[in-house]
């Protein structure tokens, strides 16, 4: 097994996966298999991997450089959506800063991507993962948002205009806990406050890592393709 990080946005980060692709190629392996440990299918990073792979034919970061050179055929899996493990991660998260979950809003705040039609599939499958935890953990509501702090300024502003619309709307009914749908901690978590500033509402900054079920996870799509034939998610 190899590990490869970065988007696959400039050269430095396509030069480190193509020497992980090439460790494995020296082993011996027939066939490799990609688990991208990011959030959602449906972005930029996600396409990126793609081309770099040979899956697809467009790159979204052209200046990156040309795809990967592979020697074994190479199958890619999807990111986590809205899987279930994911799921219960982001429960035990809400349910750490709940007290009266029947009075509370719980907000399942991710990054998002650029393109608005990017952003609709991010939703939909936020809106899966919320459905589950309100459900499970007896929440008054749960929220999906995207902040999209990637985006135009005029798109990155709306969306945090949107968001704070809807935390001053629901801390009107209840306390509000902030769950943020990202891989690690370290970084744009941290900005989650400034964009709130002056409204309330809890938030602990637990991002889904570190927890087993990320770990579970790679290990259940890892075993999925590795199948001779395979179709759907795990």
């Amino acid at each position: 097994m190899q590990v490869a990080f970065g988007m696959g946005v400039h050269s430095g980060e396509v030069r480190r996966f193509q020497e992980a692709v090439d460790k494995l190629e020296r082993k011996g392996v027939g066939r490799i298999l990609v688990v991208p440990l990011l959030v959602s299918s449906y972005s930029e990073v996600y396409r990126q991997y793609e081309y770099l792979l040979g899956v697809r034919d467009d790159a979204a970061w052209p200046e990156a450089g040309k795809p990967l050179r592979l020697e074994v055929p190479v199958v890619m899996g999807r990111a986590l959506d809205d899987h279930q493990l994911v799921a219960d991660i982001l429960l035990e998260r809400a349910k750490a800063l709940s007290r009266k979950p029947a009075e509370e809003s719980v907000v399942l705040l991710a990054h998002g991507p650029t393109a608005e039609e990017d952003n609709a599939q991010w939703l939909a499958r936020l809106q899966r993962l919320a459905e589950h935890i309100k459900t499970q953990g007896a929440f008054a509501r749960v929220i999906p948002m995207t902040f999209r702090d990637d985006a135009p300024k005029p798109v990155r502003d709306q969306a945090v205009r949107e968001l704070r619309a809807v935390v001053a709307s629901a801390g009107d009914a209840g306390p509000v806990l902030i769950v943020p749908v990202l891989i690690a901690e370290g970084g744009v978590e941290n900005k989650i406050p400034k964009m709130l500033s002056g409204l309330r509402f809890k938030f602990s900054g637990k991002t889904l890592l570190p927890h087993p079920n990320v770990e579970r996870w790679i290990a259940e799509q890892a075993q999925w393709l590795a199948r001779p034939a395979h179709s759907g998610a795990p």
